[in-house]
């Protein structure tokens, strides 16, 4: 599964615990500089901006690598699929 930042306006959110649940590994922010201090001590594969966040356009161009902007509608399903098509899981073959 995906390692993955939460940039919220809320800490903790329901969100990042059912991300939790899909098997994830979520680090919350509340801002863009504990964003950027995340990625840089942790292996982060995506970045993920909540639908509530102000700024959030601006937010996403001056982050580098995946980062997705949620709508509004969206959940931790439609996430977990999004996710799952951009990093699927690796099978290993047991011997």
């Amino acid at each position: 599964m995906a390692a993955i930042v939460l940039l919220n306006v809320i800490s903790p959110s329901k969100l990042a615990d059912e991300l939790e649940l899909f098997g994830h590994q979520v680090w919350e922010a509340l801002d863009v500089s504990e964003v950027l201090f995340l990625c840089e001590q942790h292996h982060v594969d995506a970045v993920i901006i909540a639908a509530g966040v102000e700024d959030g356009e601006l937010i996403e161009k001056q982050l580098r690598g995946t980062v997705m902007r949620l709508k509004s509608n969206a959940d931790a399903a439609y996430v977990d699929w999004e996710l799952s098509q951009l990093f699927p899981k690796k099978d290993i073959p047991i011997q």
